[in-house]
Parts: structure tokens; sequence; C-alpha cells
């Protein structure tokens, strides 16, 4: 029998104590949330105009999203429903990884910078033709639309998803590849300066329908099989008196509503954003020759 990933349990009763310190997660994740305090307190004392206080408030919803998926429950459990590896999934390409794009992490660092460090810095990766060039490259839609939904779809083919999931080294290297390439692709999508200018309406509800198809294949193949995809959940205890089968199922259908609902209101708002915009600007009347003003006075 095939050992699951190290901090798997059957128990479904310790399910809300289900948490470790990870040694070296939790590091990064508390330098994350620090260093964004530190540099919101820079560009403060900078005199620069802050983000408004919605994007700190998506930065660390997006830290803590991280350490539910990678640190709590759903890393507990992973290795004995399927369905709680999707949730955990879900977490790291669909809501950490834009709430922390959304947070502006890079360009809070950046101005909190002294000026000619950030020109510094500016110059070296926009001022180099090599680097300009490899990040234009690789922040191209194309680039991070093969990316993550490559990786998103390779990961699910059953050889490599079993391995991953009694391989510790193969399941971090999963989810490495899973948020790396979420983080570019939303980065992109979302906020791409300075790197790229901001992607134009028409391609960014491109980038986001072919995104949505990909997901509901693999999510409508997952739900509608009549086969057990990843035989490896059939030796493993059966919390909740849930078949393998239907729990591959209900982790199918969980990703596809999720990621169904996340796409189709981020098309809609794309789609409602230009209007939205030219509606929100103020109407300027033309001014009246100085006799009409008298006139009227």
């Amino acid at each position: 029998m095939l050992v699951p990933f190290l901090h798997t349990t059957a128990n479904v009763e310790s399910w809300p104590r289900a948490w470790h310190l990870h040694p070296v997660l939790v590091p990064l994740l508390t330098a994350a949330g620090v260093g964004y305090l530190i540099a919101l307190r820079a560009a403060r004392r900078s005199g620069r105009r802050l983000p408004p206080a919605w994007r700190a408030v998506a930065y660390f919803a997006g830290l803590a999203a991280l350490a539910v998926a990678l640190l709590g429950p759903p890393d507990h459990f992973n290795g004995v429903l399927f369905w709680v590896h999707m949730v955990q999934h879900l977490l790291l390409m669909l809501v950490a990884a834009p709430l922390l794009v959304l947070g502006r992490p890079i360009w809070l660092a950046l101005w909190a910078l002294a000026p000619r460090t950030r020109r510094g810095i500016l110059r070296a990766t926009l001022g180099s033709r090599p680097v300009r060039s490899s990040l234009s490259l690789l922040t191209h839609p194309l680039t991070v639309l093969f990316l993550y939904n490559g990786s998103f779809i390779a990961w699910h083919l059953p050889s490599l998803y079993q391995a991953a999931v009694v391989n510790e080294l193969v399941h971090e290297l999963e989810h490495a590849s899973f948020f790396g390439t979420a983080l570019l692709f939303w980065q992109v999508l979302l906020d791409p300066r300075p790197w790229r200018p901001r992607l134009s309406t028409e391609a960014a509800v491109l980038l986001l329908f072919i995104t949505w198809m990909a997901s509901d294949l693999l999510c409508a193949t997952v739900t509608l099989s009549s086969e057990l995809l990843y035989p490896i959940y059939a030796a493993q205890p059966r919390p909740w008196r849930l078949s393998p089968l239907g729990d591959q199922r209900l982790g199918g259908a969980i990703m596809w509503a999720a990621a169904g609902v996340l796409y189709v209101a981020l098309l809609l708002a794309f789609l409602a954003y230009p209007a939205m915009r030219r509606a929100s600007k103020p109407r300027h009347r033309p001014e009246r020759p100085s006799g009409q003003r008298h006139l009227a006075s």
C-alpha cells in the first residue's frame, strides 16, 4: 500500500485542530506580511500616495488563504479525500494568488524604496534589453495561458497526481507550480505594469474565456467519469462513508462550480468595466458665450 503525504490524517474529528507549523512556510508567510507593513509605513513616510485600504485587505486575505491551504486542514486530508485536495488547489490558484496580486506588493515595495534604489532596480530590469526581452516573453499572454492551464491539467493526470499524493517532494513541486503559474497569470491579467502594458479588454476576455474552457474540460472529465481516475484513494480510510468514486465526483464538481463562478464573474466585470468607467467620468457642459451667461443671470 502506498504511503500518503506525511501530514495526511483520516481522523475527521481532528479537522478543526489539523494545523501544523512548516519550518519554511511559516517564516516566509510571516516575512511577507511584515514586509508589506514595513513597505506601507515607508511609503507613508516618503509622502507617497498610499494604495486604497482594500488592496491591503486583499493582500492579507491572500496570505490567510495560503496559510489555510498549506498549513491547515486541506493539507492534512488531501491524501485521504480527493475533494479536499481540490479545495487546496482552488485556494492556491483561484483565491490566494489573485488576492495577493490585487494587493500590489511589487508596486508598494518599489515606491517604499529610496528614489535612487528604485531607479536602479527599474534600470536593471526595464533598461536591460536581455532582461526586458525575457520579461516580455514570460509575461506574454500566450505564455501565461500555456503555463497556467498546462500546469493545472498536467498535475491532474493520474500518474502525476498520485505521485504528488505519495511523495512530499513531488507534492511541494506541484504546489510551487500551481502557485507560481497562478501568480504570473493573475499578474498579467490584473496588474501587469511596469513589466508590460495593461491588456486590452478584448485580450483579457479571450484569456479568461480560454482558461475557463480548459478548466471546464478537466472538471467535466473528472466529475462525469464512471471510472476511478485516482485509485490511490480507494486504499485509504473513507471518512463520512463517502465512496472513492463519489469523492472524485464531488471534488470535480467543486472545482467545476468554483472556477466557473469566478471566471464568469471576471468575464462580466471586464466586459462591464469600460462602460462603468465612461459613466463615472463627469460630463462637461459646453461653456456658453459671455453674453448668454449675462442674460441668464
